[in-house]
């Protein structure tokens, strides 16, 4: 209990200096963490292998998930403390007010918070000397104005008392959760535990940081402004604090979100192996029934594989990205940064090779059809490929920098009855609006953590629906790029290349045959195309002159056609390929290398 003669002493930098402290050891594990992955085991995988290389690396990235925990944990000590010490100072503050307002009219406040006041009213022989406390007898039933006074002045010293008891009483209460086991391996229970600590805390520390103050629905220049508005502490309280609302703001540096959505992503990969390890035994799949209807499928049976398919799609997604993460160093692969996660629904992924803000080249792919956190592999992949491919070109290399954006719900369905749609989701436009303005925002962030649009040269790449999803963020405007690049695209929803905002000349395609890739023509069938008026063009030759439905793969589009070698939809990126070989010479800049169809 925090007494009164206590708050007017306080020192609430006292504590100040302690969060220092853990936030100095919070810093130190995550540059150990950075120099364990980026340092020691990219060493490894560059230049070693065999047995004794794997058993360093799993010791190494043991470490490395150990130095993670610390630096998390450590960091909600560091804002428990914080919290704490900006709650007391305002309560003092309360409290050293209203004993000088006390004191500027007369009235004696005693060691223990007591009001002692001198009746108007009452002379000698009667004793015109008194003492108020909080929550004394009220000014309403005095006719006495010097009690009234002070018992107004006794509430107000003990409101900022009571106020100081509330902060000392749930910050304890969150500062006793933080603790960890005396040992060397952080479980999946530990990081569990971790994102309980991380809400306790959001409860407690809400008249300090509030998940309110965060922006949202803002753009990137505002998120950036408020991030810049804090100071050094606020902005890793909020890290530790709210980090997946962090890490999702668009236009913050790629290194604060990526520490961020490292802890959701670590602690989200604990909660959901939890989750599936106390799963249970499968139930019988047949309920036999009551003797007169049945059998039939339990629903107990329906519910436990639903979840089972759910949690087990999720952890899929999660270590594909771990995955990534993990392979720094391997044939001098640059560190990851993990730029947006979320495992909810079809969930997120926004994974970098290379840091984008400091890149002279910046390359940002856009999945199509089927893309989701389940599938993240193979996109996370493509990146990885165009990445190594790209060091055959001047500005590729450590110069570049490549994205994957599973950044919105994506059509599943390709073609009719697949995944038993009648209708493919594909064929809509309504996943390409819907997904449009958040390609925008995220391309405008790309820019603004750069430091402009000068500062990088910057592709956007899309892939099959991809490619629709760009031409549709297109019409809302300028897009922060300054070439586009398509492949197997079914349609841009306009009819040139002009019409995407960057000039025809920075507008690229790649499309295989139609026995190959049939997507292009798919498209054109449901409407994803653009229409005008005019011929089409075989090899410069001109026919069919009417009303055209034109994708970019159409010599009618007036993209530059890339020669490709793909011999399905999905080849575009195969390593060594004509294909990924086009693509490289493109978003590094070296236009003269392009070979065309």
């Amino acid at each position: 209990m925090v007494n009164f003669s206590q708050l007017r002493t306080l020192k609430p930098s006292e504590f100040e200096e302690a969060a220092d402290g853990w936030h100095k050891v919070s810093s130190a594990a995550g540059e150990a963490k950075g120099r364990v992955d980026n340092e020691i085991v990219a060493t490894l995988q560059h230049h070693l292998d065999g047995a004794g290389q794997k058993a360093a690396l799993v010791r190494l990235r043991r470490l490395s998930r150990n130095f993670q925990y610390i630096q998390a944990e450590s960091g909600l000590i560091r804002t428990a403390l914080n919290g704490l010490a900006s709650e007391l100072r305002v309560a003092q503050k309360k409290l050293n007010d209203a004993v000088a307002d006390a004191e500027a009219e007369k009235f004696t406040v005693k060691p223990d918070g007591a009001v002692h006041w001198v009746s108007q009213r009452e002379k000698v022989p009667f004793n015109p000397e008194h003492t108020s406390w909080a929550s004394g007898p009220g000014s309403a039933i005095t006719s006495d104005p010097q009690q009234a006074k002070a018992q107004a002045y006794a509430d107000r010293i003990g409101a900022a008392i009571q106020d100081a008891n509330e902060a000392d009483a749930h910050y304890s209460q969150t500062l006793d959760r933080l603790k960890a086991h005396n040992n060397l391996d952080v479980t999946n229970s530990d990081w569990a535990d971790a994102q309980q600590d991380m809400r306790s805390l959001q409860k407690s520390a809400g008249k300090y940081l509030q998940r309110d103050g965060i922006p949202k629905g803002k753009t990137p220049a505002e998120n950036v402004k408020w991030w810049r508005s804090l100071s050094s502490e606020e902005q890793a309280d909020y890290v530790s604090l709210f980090p997946a609302a962090i890490g999702a703001l668009d236009g913050l540096p790629s290194t604060v979100r990526d520490d961020a959505n490292r802890i959701v992503l670590d602690e989200t990969q604990a909660r959901v192996q939890l989750e599936l390890d106390h799963l249970g035994p499968e139930p019988a799949e047949y309920d036999p029934g009551d003797g007169h209807s049945g059998p039939y499928v339990s629903k107990d049976w329906e519910e436990w594989h639903r979840k089972r398919d759910r949690l087990t799609a999720q952890l899929k997604g999660m270590n594909a990205i771990q995955e990534r993460l993990d392979q720094t160093g391997t044939d001098g692969l640059p560190p990851a940064y993990l730029l947006g996660f979320n495992a909810e629904g079809k969930g997120r992924a926004i994974v970098a090779t290379g840091n984008p803000d400091t890149a002279k080249n910046t390359a940002v792919y856009v999945p199509g059809t089927g893309s989701k956190l389940e599938g993240a592999k193979d996109d996370i992949g493509r990146m990885t490929d165009l990445w190594y491919d790209s060091q055959q070109f001047p500005g590729g290399g450590e110069d570049l920098s490549t994205v994957t954006w599973i950044g919105y719900d994506a059509p599943q369905s390709a073609f009719p009855g697949d995944k038993g749609d009648v209708w493919p989701e594909a064929a809509s436009v309504d996943w390409a609006n819907d997904a449009a303005p958040h390609l925008d925002r995220f391309m405008d962030g790309v820019q603004v953590a750069q430091g402009g649009s000068d500062e990088s040269h910057t592709t956007l790449i899309g892939h099959s629906y991809g490619s629709t999803v760009i031409g549709d963020a297109s019409l809302r405007g300028r897009i922060a790029a300054d070439d586009i690049l398509v492949a197997g695209s079914p349609g841009m929803l306009v009819p040139e290349a002009a019409d995407l905002g960057i000039g025809a000349d920075h507008v690229w395609s790649e499309a295989a045959s139609p026995d190959k890739d049939q997507v292009p023509q798919g498209g054109k069938a449901v409407g994803l195309g653009g229409w005008k008026w005019g011929a089409q063009y075989w090899h410069g030759i001109p026919y069919s002159y009417g009303p055209q439905e034109v994708v970019p793969s159409d010599e009618a589009f007036g993209a530059h056609r890339m020669s490709t070698d793909s011999e399905d939809h999905s080849g575009y990126w195969d390593r060594g390929s004509a294909s990924l070989y086009n693509q490289a010479a493109v978003v590094t800049g070296n236009y003269d290398k392009v070979k065309y169809d």
